[in-house]
């Protein structure tokens, strides 16, 4: 008799879970779901400037990101960076740069002088 009860309810769960499927690909195929919402995130645009923080505006380290590569004080010093979502790569001269997205900041990984983060500039027009 448990034997029969516990079949009973392993076949209402299939044809619950089929349902719920066929209703759930019918709405996404009608549109009514938007297949927006499985689509990856775009990776973040770091296009802009980056300012160094907490230190004399004056000894700051910035850089600009464009998608022509990597400029630093309005000069082009690299044609080429890697930026997978979350660690930011370009090298300058000998120096290998690394920086990792962090709360909408930059943190310097390589160098390491010291650890240094980086806002983006905001400009007001």
């Amino acid at each position: 008799m448990k034997k029969d009860k516990y079949k009973k309810r392993q076949v209402a769960l299939l044809v619950a879970t089929i349902t719920i499927g066929l209703i759930f690909s019918t709405l996404l195929a009608v549109g009514v779901i938007d297949n927006e919402v499985f689509a990856e995130e775009p990776p973040i645009s770091l296009n802009g400037v980056w300012v160094e923080l907490d230190v004399a505006p004056y000894v700051a380290d910035r850089f600009e990101i464009r998608p022509e590569g990597v400029f630093v004080d309005g000069r082009q010093v690299n044609t080429h960076y890697e930026w997978d979502g979350s660690t930011l790569k370009y090298r300058l001269g000998e120096d290998d740069y690394v920086y990792t997205y962090l709360s909408e900041r930059l943190i310097r990984q390589k160098p390491a002088h010291y650890i240094s983060s980086f806002a983006r500039e905001v400009v007001f027009q």
